[in-house]
């Protein structure tokens, strides 16, 4: 891969803590360091869009549940009825379990 050369200026605090990383032995030169800076502030970029996608995509969910409750697309349950509805969720689960380690 190409390296481009940059020129930075940083405070003078932190330019003092890359060069105590750099000679503790975290890292082997001062671009080392903010080459790590910089894929994690990416990954960090990265996570933040995924999450941000993943609450819309919550969000969304939810509207329809309330849409669906509004129009009277729901069930009610008394605790007999919750009890049945966990061990059928909970016999569904250990059939995909057992399909799963099949195939």
């Amino acid at each position: 891969m190409p390296i481009e050369q940059m020129n930075i200026s940083l405070s003078p605090q932190m330019a003092r803590f890359i060069r105590s990383r750099v000679k503790k032995g975290a890292y082997t030169n001062v671009s080392e360091v903010v080459r790590d800076a910089v894929r994690r502030m990416q990954e960090a970029e990265a996570f933040k869009k995924e999450r941000a996608m993943f609450a819309d995509s919550e969000r969304s969910r939810v509207r329809q549940g309330i849409r669906d409750i509004e129009a009277g697309r729901f069930e009610d349950y008394d605790r007999h009825g919750l009890t049945r509805l966990a061990n059928e969720l909970v016999e569904t689960s250990v059939k995909r379990q057992r399909r799963s380690k099949a195939g």
